[in-house]
């Protein structure tokens, strides 16, 4: 008996120990601070928030103006953490900035930024990226490919759906595999991102990130940097934490949503988060415990559909887009499918059969319709069996998702890593639909 006694307490002091030095690790992970070049948060129509971080303790500039950088705003005190905001600045106007530092060399090439449009009758280009987080060729390539399409065109938002720095995103493997290969990119525009299960691995996504809590940026105030919203011409966008946050009716989330979805009354609604409800390309959205957070016996999959859908569909969401599984995925026009791919029934979910042209009314109606999107081979791609029946259009291919949206009408494109338009569609918007 005292010999069992004694090993048990030293497998127990041997977990205690592992645990504290896998704190340690995590802990160092989030938090080590390194050196970061100038990127651009919480972009407002009227303000917008600089953050980089130099190597010593500093007071920071920022230099800004319409024409020339005649305008500047310091920082008060030395830090080597630094933000700046720019606030009393025009709605839909484009400002040249640069950033001083004495001990990191800046590259102030090409800087400048544009401020939330309230024009519903702009021509927009949101670029969607999903699981973008893998260095080496195929984000690269995804990259140049979005450039390739875009023929110099401005984008207009820029989306990031999650597992945005493998493996664990960390600060180092977010200076690699994010601030390094979109340095161009972030010069110039705001990544608004949602936090993926590799992200929520250690504690720095949302050190790195600042998001609008109090309604700066559009929608109803959150209090929370885990769901919020976006107003950008006639563009409603919401972004959502599916993976650390209660998803069941009833929660923050949950009732922020519904509150921020009655009210919203923008021509487009467009959803993003990691976790697909519907997915059979690496993940399975059949297997109710797929991607299950701690101890919870529901997967996040499961969770979104039964109880998100619903919800969104309620209030007439147009659009879905979500990452996770490494592949690109599409369904048509559809509602009210809340259980697995056996019970699908395109009597009874498909609104519309049309293969990349769909319509709906202008006004909103419960249950009009959505089109869910799956799009998270941004930087490496599965071989899933893509099989779900609503998701006939499935690719396993590395790319990304243009959006280009107008008065009428959005055109979602799948562009692959050559540049190439795998999967496109239309939703219109009219009066009456045919």
């Amino acid at each position: 008996m005292k010999i069992l006694k004694k090993i048990l307490l030293t497998l127990l002091i041997i977990i205690i120990l592992y645990a504290i030095g896998r704190l340690a690790v995590v802990s160092y992970d989030s938090y080590v601070f390194l050196p970061r070049q100038p990127y651009l948060q919480t972009q407002t129509d009227n303000s917008i928030r600089i953050k980089w971080q130099s190597p010593q303790s500093e007071i920071g500039c920022v230099k800004y103006g319409l024409k020339t950088t005649s305008n500047t705003l310091c920082e008060k005190e030395a830090t080597k953490s630094h933000s700046l905001t720019l606030k009393g600045l025009q709605a839909d106007t484009t400002y040249l900035y640069e950033v001083s530092s004495d001990s990191l060399q800046i590259d102030n090439t090409n800087r400048h930024f544009k401020t939330l449009s309230h024009s519903k009758e702009k021509t927009q280009y949101i670029w969607i990226i999903g699981d973008s987080g893998d260095t080496g060729k195929g984000q690269a390539d995804v990259y140049e490919a979005m450039q390739t399409y875009m023929q110099d065109k401005p984008l207009d938002l820029w989306l990031l759906l999650g597992d945005n720095a493998y493996r664990s995103g960390s600060q180092k493997q977010y200076n690699k595999a994010f601030f390094t290969p979109y340095a161009h990119l972030l010069k110039t525009n705001v990544p608004w991102a949602v936090i993926g299960n590799h992200d929520a691995r250690r504690w720095a996504f949302y050190d790195i990130f600042d998001f609008p809590m109090q309604s700066e940026s559009g929608g109803l105030p959150s209090g929370s940097e885990k769901y919020y919203a976006i107003d950008s011409g006639n563009v409603h966008l919401i972004m959502l934490d599916s993976e650390t946050t209660d998803l069941n009716p009833g929660s923050k989330l949950f009732t922020w949503l519904e509150k921020d979805l009655q009210a919203n009354q923008q021509q487009w609604t467009i959803v993003a988060l990691h976790h697909p409800p519907y997915t059979d390309g690496g993940h399975n959205s059949d297997n109710p415990r797929d991607s299950h957070y701690k101890l919870s016996m529901q997967g996040r999959l499961f969770l979104v559909r039964e109880n998100l859908l619903p919800l969104l569909e309620k209030y007439d969401v147009d659009l879905v887009f979500s990452g996770h599984s490494h592949v690109y995925e599409r369904s048509k026009l559809m509602h009210k499918h809340y259980q697995d791919s056996t019970h699908f029934d395109p009597k009874k979910h498909l609104i519309q059969e049309s293969q990349n042209s769909y319509c709906k009314a202008k006004e909103k109606a419960p249950f009009a319709g959505t089109i869910y999107t799956v799009m998270g081979s941004s930087a490496k791609k599965d071989q899933g069996r893509l099989k779900h029946p609503a998701l006939p259009f499935a690719f396993s291919e590395l790319g990304s998702v243009i959006l280009e949206v107008n008065e009428e009408s959005i055109t979602s494109s799948f562009i692959n890593d050559k540049a190439e338009v795998k999967d496109s569609f239309t939703l219109t918007k009219k009066e009456h639909c045919p």
